[in-house]
């Protein structure tokens, strides 16, 4: 049996995720929980068996189970989502700041811990985002501040990132937007050493930021401080291709590269003390331990001045518990120093277990302890240097591809990526992270508060520029990455059971080749059992998408405040018209949103990318996708090409040699079963009376499709003018399906032109509290009013429409999100479930 404490801590995390599922699931969770206990406990007693294991897992799991579902849905009564709602009305707001500053360029954010809303005394965090750097605060100020508060939204796509879900987990449920630093009033200034720590990483910032340039200065700060504001996406995209994306981030490998530097540094310099003074100081203790003793302050110290982000802290605990197990002797124990780290992190906060930094880190170090202890239980001879520089070299690689295989699943379900080149690039990135570019920036850093400036700037660049370079080339090696679609909860299920089982028979194998007196070699009958198993549900995840009955299906994609359709033939055509955005670009609509939903529908090449016209909210997303796809033809109007970022997008267009068609009303074109007609503008065509920007929405082109005998409309953004252009030019305006121009805006939807269209279907794609006050009410009540059934973006989230000859089928994906039950109520527990296990045949089924 294993040891009770690494027992504990998985029935812990077992008990976590079966809580989880008691959100969503009450009694088949229930069922699936008494089922085996009794099981477990028959064959206990049929067998003779001590009741002790059976007794802890069961313990372990209620406790985890309880925990959680406390954690996840008990809020104290004065937390802030238990007053009124808030409105559009500004709320005066006080608070501590209880994060690090996080900076980027134009903008600061941080993590407020409330003490009163409108002199209203409550508890609780939110996210406060102000539109500038400059800020008049720090760590630990108390300050006011008035604003409104929203709750956090993200885009709601199938398979998307939930963002308000990963608030939830950090206890923040609302966010406060500001414009400027100047709204932020400080009421108190922080104190004690938390604060002083982060003066000092600020001025450690300013430091970098006067004596370097460039990528390296980003890198230097993001490495030995833990500023990533200054990571740009194609710097991030880079680190992902190459497979080390982990090592711009503190975590647990920053920690333990400067936990390994201070342990060897400490031990050494132990043995350049007079020889009578080592003596009398290794009589009372182990060098070791005093090197591990000595070790938690440096570490603890970075892992602040770091920040002290939540994933670094559990990093952090992981450490610290290594260093335990040193100092107690039981550094050959280190899974259960593992375990009581996870125990440690798990219980004061249960929904750590479901964040990336969590599952990630401890992930690999399983790995890692799993490989070496095999590893060393093997004593393979090693007489010669050559022969152990070999074995230290195997060493090495078995555990790159090891945390790359255990690893790669997980990667791809959050990140739609697999890096081959991560299995050479940590063999030597990361050895050269830790022996020069992390110890020599930390170094300087520290330094700098002595002396004002960074020391040693130059190797500081030289460094960190050398450093990129490396990563530049592994991130370019052919075949480097692949984009995957993201693997389902059956499949990593399955995928885990299946190395977990591998793992246990290739140790007993390996032991009973080299070690046959100690071995005899044998797999239990559970192992295998448990791996048949496992190849079972990973082949049931593999086939049943494939049985999916597609055919031809037209998704509107949430991009929040901006238009994006996917249409997809039942021929395997794909057609993409317009692509969502932002403004400025800083979150980049295409990297975050549309790439991978396009990866998890399986879709590698688009036809056809039809871009309405070049404003932000159309144009800004496909500049990534047209990076990460293969797109055989672009349409565009090839008007108002000064518009900003119409030559980036042009420029990737030559780039990509992606051929671009400029097209004007009267064009038509067939694309598989797809045939499409361009509706406006004419060549003639000229809006009058207004700005030239907002004239660019009346000349977007409007692209018709027939699919499977239904007509489909894609308006863009035309105003009033060119409807009636429209209405004058095209006899028979009638769809059956309609992108309802311009957001739902009051200055298009023009009566005539809704009734020329009589749909059966409208959708609106509009962002969620948009500055523009999108849609209109009165153009929904004239889409509603002539019988069309209508749906929001901003409401519904994706919304799939799947035409037939027989008839339209809508599905909001909002209607397919699994609903939460209340643990305190009973009352409509079974109703829930029984609604989402439709939900989730319907999301099998594919949606």
């Amino acid at each position: 049996m294993p040891r009770p404490v690494i027992l504990l801590a998985l029935a812990v995390a077992a008990g976590i995720v079966m809580g989880e599922g008691f959100l969503y699931f009450p009694w088949s969770v229930i069922v699936l929980t008494l089922l085996p206990a009794f099981a477990v406990i028959v064959l206990a007693r049929r067998n003779g068996m001590t009741a002790a294991g059976p007794l802890l897992t069961a313990a372990g799991m209620t406790a985890g189970m309880v925990l959680h579902l406390s954690t996840a849905t008990l809020l104290p009564a004065d937390h802030y989502v238990n007053i009124p709602r808030w409105d559009d009305a500004p709320r005066a707001l006080t608070g501590r700041i209880s994060s690090a500053l996080d900076r980027d360029t134009g903008r600061t954010a941080f993590t407020l811990a409330l003490e009163s809303i409108d002199a209203r005394k409550v508890s609780g965090a939110l996210r406060v985002t102000i539109r500038e750097e400059a800020l008049p605060a720090g760590y630990g100020d108390r300050i006011t501040c008035s604003g409104r508060l929203s709750p956090p939204r993200g885009s709601r796509n199938p398979g998307g990132f939930d963002y308000p879900a990963y608030l939830a987990r950090h206890g923040v449920y609302a966010v406060l937007s500001l414009g400027r630093g100047g709204e932020v009033r400080v009421l108190e200034q922080g104190r004690g050493v938390l604060r002083a720590i982060q003066d000092w990483r600020e001025r450690i910032r300013q430091s970098i930021l006067r004596s370097l340039s460039g990528d390296g200065a980003a890198l230097l700060l993001a490495m030995t401080i833990g500023e990533e504001g200054g990571l740009t996406d194609d710097l991030r995209d880079r680190f992902m291709a190459a497979g080390v994306t982990h090592i711009i981030s503190i975590s647990g490998s920053h920690l333990g590269m400067v936990a390994i530097i201070c342990f060897w540094v400490t031990r050494n310099a132990l043995f350049l003390l007079p020889e009578r003074l080592y003596h009398r100081l290794t009589i009372h203790a182990d060098p070791r331990k005093i090197a591990a003793g000595l070790t938690v302050l440096p570490v603890t110290f970075y892992a602040f001045l770091a920040g002290g982000q939540i994933a670094t802290l559990r990093a952090l605990i992981m450490i610290l518990a290594g260093l335990t197990a040193v100092f107690l002797d039981r550094e050959g124990d280190l899974l259960a120093a593992l375990a009581v780290a996870a125990l440690i992190t798990l219980i004061p906060d249960t929904r750590a277990l479901f964040d990336i930094s969590f599952q990630l880190s401890y992930l690999s170090v399983l790995v890692i302890v799993f490989v070496a202890s095999t590893w060393n239980s093997l004593a393979l001879p090693a007489e010669s240097r050559a022969a152990k520089l070999r074995n230290s070299a195997l060493l090495l690689c078995l555990i790159s591809v090891s945390a790359a295989v255990v690893t790669g699943p997980l990667v791809a379900f959050y990140f739609n990526q697999f890096s081959f080149a991560g299995i050479l690039a940590n063999m030597a990135v990361v050895p050269f992270a830790g022996a020069v570019v992390v110890p020599l920036g930390l170094i300087s850093s520290i330094l700098s508060l002595i002396t004002g400036s960074l020391p040693l700037a130059a190797i500081n660049q030289f460094a960190a520029d050398t450093f990129l370079s490396l990563v530049s080339i592994f991130s370019r090696l052919p075949g480097a990455f692949v984009h995957l679609p993201s693997p389902g909860p059956l499949f990593l299920a399955g995928y885990a059971g299946l190395l977990g089982g591998t793992a246990l028979m290739v140790r007993a194998r390996l032991l009973a080749r080299f070690r046959p007196l100690e071995s005899p070699g044998r797999v239990s009958r559970t192992v295998l059992a448990a791996v048949t198993a496992s190849v079972i549900v990973i082949i049931a995840a593999t086939v049943i998408p494939l049985l999916r009955q597609e055919g031809t299906r037209v998704t509107f994609v949430d991009v929040g405040q901006g238009d994006c359709a996917l249409v997809e033939t039942a021929d395997g055509k794909t057609i993409l018209v317009d692509g969502g955005g932002t403004r400025d670009n800083r979150f980049d609509i295409g990297r975050h949103v549309l790439s991978p939903y396009l990866w998890n529908r399986g879709i590698r090449t688009i036809d056809l990318v039809v871009l309405s016209h070049p404003h932000p909210d159309h144009m800004n997303g496909l500049l990534s996708v047209l990076k990460n796809f293969t797109v055989r033809a672009i349409w565009g109007s090839g008007r108002d090409t000064g518009l900003p970022g119409y030559e980036t997008l042009q420029e990737i267009i030559r780039q990509r040699k992606i051929p671009f068609q400029e097209v004007t009303a009267g064009y038509r074109s067939s694309l598989g079963s797809a045939a499409l007609h361009v509706l406006h503008p004419a060549p003639d065509f000229r809006q009058k009376g207004q700005k030239e920007y907002a004239a660019e929405n009346d000349r977007s082109l409007v692209v018709r499709m027939e699919l499977e005998g239904r007509a489909l409309l894609f308006p863009g953004d035309v105003h009033a003018e060119g409807e009636r252009d429209l209405l004058r030019n095209v006899p028979d305006l009638a769809a059956d399906v309609v992108k309802v121009p311009h957001h739902g805006s009051r200055t298009s939807s023009t009566p005539e032109l809704v009734a020329a269209l009589r749909p059966h279907v409208a959708v609106i794609t509009v962002g969620d509290r948009n500055p523009y006050r999108h849609p209109s009410d009165e153009v929904v009540a004239r889409y509603v009013e002539g019988g069309a059934a209508l749906s929001r973006t901003d409401r519904h989230g994706a919304v799939t429409v799947r035409v037939s000859r027989s008839g339209l089928d809508v599905q909001p994906w909002s209607e397919l999100m699994l609903r939460r039950i209340s643990p305190s109520v009973r009352n409509g527990w079974w109703a829930i479930e029984r609604e989402n296990w439709k939900r989730v045949a319907v999301r099998t089924a594919g949606i």
